[in-house]
């Protein structure tokens, strides 16, 4: 899964919940998905920020370097 369609899955989820007519099994499913979901966008979106400090550093070095 990419962030932009576990993204796009986690808003499905959340507009079913919202809508008020799943019961409470299915409730309870889609919330465990949700969290699930919720978990892997949070832990690629760290990742990715890691990623782009270390490349502004690099970036730094270079123009400081000049």
């Amino acid at each position: 899964m990419t962030f932009e369609e576990g993204n796009k899955e986690l808003d499905e989820i959340i507009e079913k919940l919202e809508g008020g007519k799943v019961g409470l099994q299915e409730g309870t499913k889609l919330f465990e998905r949700g969290s699930e979901v919720s978990e892997f966008l949070y832990k690629e979106f760290n990742d990715s920020k890691g990623k782009i400090f270390v490349v502004k550093d690099n970036l730094e070095k270079l123009i400081s370097e000049e």
